[in-house]
């Protein structure tokens, strides 16, 4: 009986000790794939997805804490022609070191860096005023503008940005607040590109 029970504790040890580890590589598997489902596969940058949900997140808490709340809307520069010169091996390159100069230019755990389709990008900061935003987005242009040009280009890759910046007390929702920023980012372009535009 003793031998018995023995070999029955054994068992159920190995056993216990196998699920374990297969609930472990299950909640691993999980961890991967919800991390593939929330990254962009080309910039390795957070998707459209993952944006729509922190936008949903961060507006909720900046009306419940009074905070501001900022976004950048980028666009790369003349990026049709940069294709047709280099092909789209080349675009793709330039977007990947482009959203490498993006990501590093962020320095705080809350804010989040996404592509936004295309040549486009999408950085939300939360509690974060227009002054802040600006600086942000000054260090993203400059640092992008300064990226090695891509087989030896006469012409460097640059950024267009524009701001919109959301405080307590403004009557707007979070459409607005990407509008605001869409319209200040072509008034960039309009106005020579490579510059940074805050939203009236």
């Amino acid at each position: 009986v003793s031998a018995a029970t023995s070999v029955l504790c054994i068992g159920i040890l190995w056993l216990t000790l196998l699920l374990g580890r297969e609930l472990r590589r299950r909640h691993s598997a999980e961890q991967d794939l919800a991390t593939l489902a929330a990254t962009d596969s080309l910039t390795g940058l957070a998707n459209r997805r993952r944006l729509d949900q922190v936008l949903r997140q961060e507006w909720a808490r900046s009306q419940r804490s009074a905070r501001p709340l900022a976004v950048l809307m980028i666009d790369v520069d003349h990026f049709r022609a940069f294709n047709e010169r280099h092909g789209h091996p080349g675009g793709d390159d330039a977007l990947r070191q482009v959203a490498a100069a993006i990501d590093s230019s962020i320095r705080r755990p809350a804010d989040l860096a996404t592509r936004y389709g295309g040549e486009e990008f999408l950085v939300v900061l939360p509690e974060t005023d227009s002054h802040g935003a600006q600086l942000l987005a000054e260090r993203i242009r400059r640092n992008v503008e300064a990226l090695p040009r891509y087989a030896d280009d006469t012409q460097p890759v640059t950024v267009s940005i524009g701001i919109a910046c959301c405080t307590p007390d403004a009557q707007q929702d979070l459409a607005t607040l990407l509008g605001n920023a869409d319209e200040a980012l072509y008034r960039a372009k309009r106005n020579g590109r490579n510059r940074v535009e805050i939203a009236a």
